[in-house]
């Protein structure tokens, strides 16, 4: 019979202080990103996400902004992966039935208890003393089932480099948004700095360099004009901000820079992507 030794237990508790950590870390990284996005839509679109019905498109596992915009608007959230909202049995077979047992078993650790954590601090931050209100549907953003000019406005923060067909996406937005209805688009595109999603400062730009990595999610590649030409198609009041990320800048080295020749310095060192636009 196997037993948790003394170093075992050890490595648990440090990987349990970790994931502590890492919960409370990301709270206020959400909530600075929250209160950003925020106010470049009061200023640049002239709106204030208050009393709207909104689409948070790609609205993750942990769903924040699709909480935190639930605190003043009726706000529906979709992602292809199963959330947990609550506890059932009907879900953890689902998930199971999906993505694994061990998907499962990170995804229940996770929701039992560093979800609480992290839900107990954004309330904090955001001072939400109610209920915010908001559904979770799993959806398919490339064929959003809901009816013709259904939202105020839509939002989606670091999803669309996941998207398999983003034109299909775009032409869904443009249908299911309300006549003057508004969108707010955050995109990491593929050839930033950590555009494979493999975060080792060691080894910048690896995804661009190295032709055997491999992302560990789907990552659909595209790049930055690709992008505009697809939203420019249907959308004509729409405004992109690609600015250059200082501190990413002084990593690009003449050696890198040569070697990654074929791509424009802004689509190297650039922040995230943002697209805005009005129907």
């Amino acid at each position: 019979m196997k037993t948790y030794s003394h170093s075992r237990l050890k490595d648990f508790i440090n990987l349990f202080k970790q994931n502590l950590c890492l919960t409370k870390s990301k709270v206020k990284g959400v909530y600075m990103n929250y209160v950003k996005f925020n106010q470049e839509i009061q200023e640049i679109l002239e709106e204030k996400l208050e009393n709207k019905k909104i689409l948070d498109i790609g609205c993750g596992q942990r769903f924040p902004y699709t909480y935190l915009l639930g605190k003043n608007n009726n706000v529906i959230g979709i992602d292809l992966d199963i959330i947990l909202l609550k506890h059932n049995l009907i879900d953890y077979i689902s998930i199971i039935k999906k993505n694994g047992f061990n998907r499962f078993l990170k995804t229940f650790i996770r929701s039992l208890v560093f979800d609480r954590i992290f839900f107990k601090k954004l309330s904090k931050l955001n001072n939400i003393s109610k209920k915010a209100n908001f559904n979770i549907i799993e959806m398919n953003a490339e064929n959003l089932e809901f009816q013709d000019h259904t939202f105020d406005f839509i939002i989606s923060i670091y999803s669309f480099e996941h998207l398999e067909n983003v034109e299909k996406c775009v032409k869904e937005i443009k249908r299911v948004l309300k006549k003057g209805g508004k969108f707010y688009i955050a995109i990491d595109v593929y050839t930033k700095y950590f555009g494979g999603h493999k975060f080792d400062p060691n080894n910048p730009w690896d995804h661009l360099l190295d032709k055997s990595f491999k992302p560990n999610v789907y990552l659909n590649k595209l790049r930055l004009n690709e992008y505009k030409i697809i939203f420019k198609k249907y959308f004509e009041n729409i405004k992109f901000i690609s600015e250059e990320n200082i501190i990413i800048k002084k990593l690009l080295t003449p050696e890198i820079r040569k070697k990654l020749e074929k791509y424009s310095e802004l689509e190297l060192i650039m922040k995230p992507l943002v697209v805005m636009g009005t129907k």
